[in-house]
Protein backbone atom coordinates (compact mmCIF):
# COMPACT_ATOMS: atom_id res chain seq x y z
CA UNK A 1 0.00 0.00 0.00
CA UNK A 2 1.07 3.20 -0.84
CA UNK A 3 -0.11 6.14 0.75
CA UNK A 4 -0.12 10.16 0.21
CA UNK A 5 -0.49 11.40 3.55
CA UNK A 6 0.17 9.69 7.41
CA UNK A 7 -3.27 10.46 9.56
CA UNK A 8 -2.76 10.57 13.07
CA UNK A 9 -5.33 9.52 15.37
CA UNK A 10 -6.96 8.88 18.72
CA UNK A 11 -8.03 10.45 22.03
CA UNK A 12 -7.93 14.13 23.06
CA UNK A 13 -4.22 14.52 24.63
CA UNK A 14 -2.95 11.39 22.95
CA UNK A 15 0.03 13.61 21.52
CA UNK A 16 -0.98 13.60 17.81
CA UNK A 17 -0.25 17.65 17.29
CA UNK A 18 3.54 17.11 19.03
CA UNK A 19 3.96 13.93 17.47
CA UNK A 20 2.93 15.75 13.30
CA UNK A 21 5.21 18.59 14.15
CA UNK A 22 8.65 16.18 14.83
CA UNK A 23 7.47 13.72 12.02
CA UNK A 24 7.39 16.67 9.63
CA UNK A 25 11.11 18.01 11.37
CA UNK A 26 12.05 14.18 10.07
CA UNK A 27 10.51 13.22 6.76
CA UNK A 28 10.18 17.18 5.52
CA UNK A 29 6.63 16.86 4.86
CA UNK A 30 3.92 19.14 6.24
CA UNK A 31 2.08 19.13 9.34
CA UNK A 32 -1.31 20.14 9.36
CA UNK A 33 -4.04 19.86 12.58
CA UNK A 34 -7.69 19.69 11.65
CA UNK A 35 -9.16 21.37 14.90
CA UNK A 36 -6.39 24.26 14.16
CA UNK A 37 -7.54 24.59 10.48
CA UNK A 38 -10.83 24.62 11.14
CA UNK A 39 -10.66 27.17 14.29
CA UNK A 40 -8.19 29.57 11.87
CA UNK A 41 -10.98 29.00 8.80
CA UNK A 42 -13.66 30.02 11.33
CA UNK A 43 -12.05 32.34 13.47
CA UNK A 44 -13.13 31.13 16.68
CA UNK A 45 -11.59 28.73 18.88
CA UNK A 46 -13.42 24.57 19.06
CA UNK A 47 -14.49 25.61 23.02
CA UNK A 48 -16.35 28.71 21.45
CA UNK A 49 -17.34 26.66 18.25
CA UNK A 50 -19.19 24.21 20.22
CA UNK A 51 -20.78 26.79 22.80
CA UNK A 52 -21.85 28.74 19.35
CA UNK A 53 -22.56 26.42 17.23
CA UNK A 54 -22.63 23.07 19.14
CA UNK A 55 -21.12 19.66 18.62
CA UNK A 56 -22.98 18.91 15.44
CA UNK A 57 -21.82 21.75 13.48
CA UNK A 58 -18.21 20.75 13.99
CA UNK A 59 -18.39 17.04 13.49
CA UNK A 60 -20.33 18.83 9.97
CA UNK A 61 -17.14 20.76 9.87
CA UNK A 62 -14.64 18.11 10.25
CA UNK A 63 -16.11 16.12 7.04
CA UNK A 64 -15.95 19.09 4.76
CA UNK A 65 -11.71 19.11 5.82
CA UNK A 66 -12.14 14.99 5.17
CA UNK A 67 -13.58 15.24 1.90
CA UNK A 68 -11.48 17.95 0.92
CA UNK A 69 -8.05 16.56 2.43
CA UNK A 70 -8.56 13.00 0.78
CA UNK A 71 -8.63 14.90 -2.54
CA UNK A 72 -6.12 17.98 -2.53
CA UNK A 73 -3.35 17.26 0.23
CA UNK A 74 -0.17 15.30 -0.73
CA UNK A 75 2.86 14.39 1.45
CA UNK A 76 1.54 15.53 4.73
CA UNK A 77 1.32 14.19 8.35
CA UNK A 78 -2.24 15.09 9.15
CA UNK A 79 -3.17 15.37 13.61
CA UNK A 80 -7.35 14.61 13.57
CA UNK A 81 -9.32 15.79 16.58
CA UNK A 82 -9.99 12.91 18.93
CA UNK A 83 -13.64 13.05 17.25
CA UNK A 84 -12.89 12.87 13.95
CA UNK A 85 -11.98 9.14 13.03
CA UNK A 86 -15.15 7.79 15.21
CA UNK A 87 -17.62 10.43 12.85
CA UNK A 88 -16.04 10.30 9.94
CA UNK A 89 -13.90 7.61 7.50
CA UNK A 90 -10.46 8.71 7.60
CA UNK A 91 -8.79 6.32 6.01
CA UNK A 92 -9.08 8.35 2.30
CA UNK A 93 -7.10 10.16 3.71
CA UNK A 94 -3.59 8.36 3.84
CA UNK A 95 -2.52 5.94 6.31
CA UNK A 96 -3.88 6.19 9.32
CA UNK A 97 -1.70 5.78 12.85
CA UNK A 98 -3.84 5.46 16.38
CA UNK A 99 -1.60 6.34 19.25
CA UNK A 100 -2.42 3.90 21.88
CA UNK A 101 -2.14 5.35 25.66
CA UNK A 102 -4.09 5.13 29.05
CA UNK A 103 -6.41 7.41 29.82
CA UNK A 104 -4.36 7.87 33.09
CA UNK A 105 -1.31 8.90 31.24
CA UNK A 106 -3.38 11.26 29.46
CA UNK A 107 -4.61 13.38 32.36
CA UNK A 108 -1.06 13.56 33.82
CA UNK A 109 0.24 14.89 30.26
CA UNK A 110 -2.26 17.77 30.54
CA UNK A 111 -2.82 20.35 32.92
CA UNK A 112 -5.88 21.86 33.59
CA UNK A 113 -5.57 24.69 31.55
CA UNK A 114 -4.98 22.40 28.51
CA UNK A 115 -8.16 20.03 29.79
CA UNK A 116 -10.08 23.13 29.61
CA UNK A 117 -9.51 23.90 26.07
CA UNK A 118 -11.14 20.55 25.02
CA UNK A 119 -14.32 21.17 24.78
CA UNK A 120 -15.31 17.10 25.78
CA UNK A 121 -12.60 17.05 28.92
CA UNK A 122 -14.50 19.44 30.69
CA UNK A 123 -16.12 16.76 32.73
CA UNK A 124 -13.66 14.05 33.88
CA UNK A 125 -15.78 10.92 34.11
CA UNK A 126 -17.65 11.66 31.31
CA UNK A 127 -14.06 11.87 28.95
CA UNK A 128 -13.10 8.87 30.70
CA UNK A 129 -16.22 6.88 29.32
CA UNK A 130 -15.94 8.87 25.84
CA UNK A 131 -12.51 7.63 26.08
CA UNK A 132 -12.95 4.09 26.21
CA UNK A 133 -16.20 4.25 24.53
CA UNK A 134 -13.82 5.16 21.44
CA UNK A 135 -11.05 2.87 21.97
CA UNK A 136 -12.75 0.12 19.03
CA UNK A 137 -13.25 2.80 16.42
CA UNK A 138 -9.87 4.18 16.54
CA UNK A 139 -8.67 0.17 16.40
CA UNK A 140 -10.83 -0.25 13.49
CA UNK A 141 -9.70 2.87 11.55
CA UNK A 142 -6.32 1.91 12.07
CA UNK A 143 -3.47 1.10 9.52
CA UNK A 144 -0.75 0.65 12.39
CA UNK A 145 -1.47 0.72 16.22
CA UNK A 146 0.93 2.69 18.13
CA UNK A 147 2.05 2.58 21.98
CA UNK A 148 2.55 6.15 22.13
CA UNK A 149 4.25 6.24 25.54
CA UNK A 150 6.78 4.55 23.87
CA UNK A 151 10.61 6.41 23.53
CA UNK A 152 11.79 7.49 19.95
CA UNK A 153 8.26 7.41 18.75
CA UNK A 154 8.86 9.22 15.32
CA UNK A 155 11.73 7.07 14.79
CA UNK A 156 10.26 3.55 15.13
CA UNK A 157 6.89 4.89 13.11
CA UNK A 158 8.75 6.37 10.40
CA UNK A 159 10.45 3.06 10.14
CA UNK A 160 7.44 1.10 10.58
CA UNK A 161 5.93 3.61 8.07
CA UNK A 162 8.74 2.46 5.31
CA UNK A 163 8.64 -0.88 5.69
CA UNK A 164 4.87 -1.97 5.93
CA UNK A 165 3.26 0.83 3.93
CA UNK A 166 5.83 2.07 0.96
CA UNK A 167 6.67 5.11 2.57
CA UNK A 168 10.46 4.48 2.53
CA UNK A 169 11.20 7.92 1.20
CA UNK A 170 9.97 9.27 4.57
CA UNK A 171 13.78 8.11 5.53
CA UNK A 172 15.21 10.48 3.72
CA UNK A 173 13.27 13.53 3.10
Amino acid sequence: MSATNIVLIGFMGSGKSTLAIELSKACGWFALDTDKIIEQSSGISVREYFVRFGEQAWRKREGEFVKWASSHIRRAIIATGGGMPIYHNVKPMGVVVFLSISFEVICARLSEEERGYRPLFSNLAQAKKLFAQRQDSYKYQADIILDATKPNLTQSLLEQLAQEHSLKQLLTP
